[in-house]
Parts: structure tokens; C-alpha cells; sequence
């Protein structure tokens, strides 16, 4: 190995591990773009192992940590490390080690949310920040709905009822909405991930077209279940089984919307749908979006126990 050779692996950790820093000092001085710096903070990283090692990798990440934490509060870099570093250095093995995307994607979500658990409980007891919404904050704002549904003509009771309700609710998806955040998050850094990966013509396994993403039939199972749960503990006054049982659905319903959409995306591209015709079906799911959704949602539901992609096309 030459000089040369030893010496940029250490140059270009360095020089990336500098962006990753301007990255994070971004994300906490300016809080509008940090949900877009979350999805992209480890990208360097992933590209540094994959070009050369885990070792190269962890100096990279320890650079980035030491040059954050002299831009901004020391505190409030090692919970951004703490959040986002799990995540690129979980995706850097998974792609070194070239594993299949049902694989990656699975271990990211996983990572993600247990990374996202450690952050809350880092915010509350060194920065001595909730970012879980309280009760009491969202009660305040529930009174302020209230006012103005009465001022637009709603009944005071039923207003009041209306925004205890949706107190309740938000309280109660708290645990799925966390859930469904780590999930995108784990799914957006990948898809980014990938791109840039063969930009640089690496060798990276492909997510299947989206048109053909299926899901096993026994997930439907989780949706009953949870729908069992939620109707049974509202019915019988069971506080907690209700909780899961809500919290199961709400998981579960972007899965099924997204499965849904790719039944639809297979039969505009199979069957060969006229543009017109496209463009008048999606202005019509437009007006119509709660109706859409949930016709959406049930071809999603309905796909794994019947494989509507089997279908043909009508003969002319």
C-alpha cells in the first residue's frame, strides 16, 4: 500500500465526516430543515464504509461528533448522534455486506426505532425537553378548536366533546405514530441511500418496482386483530387493550394504502390506461379524497387473499 493510498481513506473521512458536522449543526440551529437533514446525515458515512471499512467508518463518525460538538451544544450533538448515527452505521454493514433490501429495510426499522426511543428519553432527562406532546399542551390547544368551532356555528358541548375526543386519540397513537415515523425514516434513507450508492457504480440490490410490492396474506391478521381489540376495549371500557388495538391499525394502514396504490399503478401500466383517462380518475380522487382513501386502503386490504394482479386485461 502506498502512501497515497493510506493516506486518503483518512482525507476523505475527514473531509465528509465535515459535512456530516455542518449537516448536524444545521439541523440544530435550524430546526425548519431538520426533518430533511434526518433522511440525509448518513449518507457520507454509509458511502465511506462501503468504499472502504467499519474502521475507516467509526473515525469518520468520532470526527463528526468532535467537530458538531464544538459548533453547537455538546448536549444537543451527541442526542442528534445519537438519533441519526444507528441508522447509517446499521445501513453501512447491510450494504458492505450486500443483504437482500427486505433484509436492510427490516434492520433499519428496527434500529430506527430504537435509536427514536433513546432520543425521547435523552430529551427528557439531559436537555429536559418533552417532544412528546403533553397532555396539558394539547388540552390548551383543544379549548382554543373548541372556541372556534363555536364561533363557526358548532354547539359549546358538542365542541367541547369534539376537541376531548381528538385529545384522547392523539394521546392514545402517540406509541404508532413514533412507529410509522421510524418506518419512513428507515425507508427514505434507504431509497436515498441507494440512489447515491449507484451514482458511484456500486454494487446495490434494487427494491422491486413499486407496481409489484406485495405483503404476506397473514398480515391482514394484524388489522382484524387490531380492529377486534380497539372495538372490544371501547365496548367494554378496557383503556388499555383499546390503546393497542387503535395503535395496531394506525401502523397497518399506510401499508395497506401503499399496497394499494401499487395494485393501481400495476393495472394503469398493464392495461394501458389512456392519459385522459388517468388524469380524469386522479381529479375525481381528489374531490372525492376520504372516499378515495378508503376504496384505496380496501384494495390494499383485499390484494394478499385474492392477488388482484393476476387479473388480465379485457379482450377489445
Amino acid at each position: 500500500m502506498t502512501q497515497q493510498q493510506r493516506v486518503s481513506p483518512l482525507v476523505e473521512g475527514a473531509f465528509l465526516a465535515l459535512i456530516m458536522a455542518l449537516m448536524g449543526a444545521l439541523a440544530i440551529y435550524f430546526m425548519p430543515v431538520k426533518f430533511l437533514i434526518d433522511y440525509v446525515w448518513g449518507i457520507p458515512l454509509i458511502v465511506i464504509v462501503k468504499r472502504y471499512n467499519i474502521r475507516t467508518g467509526m473515525l469518520t463518525l468520532t470526527t463528526t461528533l468532535f467537530i458538531t460538538g464544538m459548533l453547537t451544544d455538546p448536549v444537543m450533538t451527541l442526542l442528534l448522534v445519537v438519533k441519526l448515527a444507528p441508522l447509517a452505521l446499521a445501513y453501512s454493514l447491510l450494504f458492505k455486506r450486500e443483504v437482500s433490501p427486505g433484509v436492510a429495510l427490516a434492520g433499519g426499522v428496527v434500529v430506527c426505532l430504537i435509536s427514536d426511543f433513546l432520543t425521547i428519553v435523552g430529551y427528557l432527562y439531559l436537555a429536559k425537553i418533552s417532544i412528546i406532546p403533553t397532555e396539558q399542551a394539547l388540552q390548551m390547544q383543544a379549548q382554543q378548536f373548541a372556541v372556534l368551532y363555536t364561533k363557526i356555528g358548532m354547539d359549546a358541548v358538542q365542541a367541547k366533546q369534539l376537541a376531548q375526543s381528538a385529545v384522547q386519540l392523539t394521546l392514545a397513537l402517540v406509541p404508532s405514530t413514533l412507529a410509522v415515523a421510524a418506518v419512513v425514516r428507515a425507508f427514505l434513507t434507504y431509497i436515498l441511500a441507494v440512489k447515491v450508492l449507484r451514482k458511484l457504480d456500486y454494487r446495490v440490490a434494487p427494491l422491486p418496482s413499486f407496481r409489484e410490492w406485495r405483503i404476506p396474506w397473514y398480515s391482514v391478521w394484524v388489522l382484524i386483530i387490531g380492529l377486534v381489540m380497539s372495538l372490544a376495549g371501547d365496548q367494554y371500557k378496557l383503556t388499555t387493550l383499546a390503546t393497542i388495538g387503535k395503535n395496531l391499525v394506525f401502523i397497518v394502514i399506510p401499508l395497506f394504502l401503499l399496497i394499494g396504490l401499487a395494485v393501481i399503478a400495476h393495472f394503469m401500466k398493464v392495461w394501458e390506461i389512456p392519459r385522459w383517462i388517468k388524469i380524469l380518475l386522479l381529479v375525481t380522487a381528489v374531490i372525492n379524497l376520504t372516499g378515495s382513501l378508503v376504496l384505496v386502503i380496501l384494495v390494499g386490504v383485499f390484494d394478499p387473499l385474492v392477488t388482484f394482479r393476476k387479473w388480465k386485461r379485457p379482450k377489445d
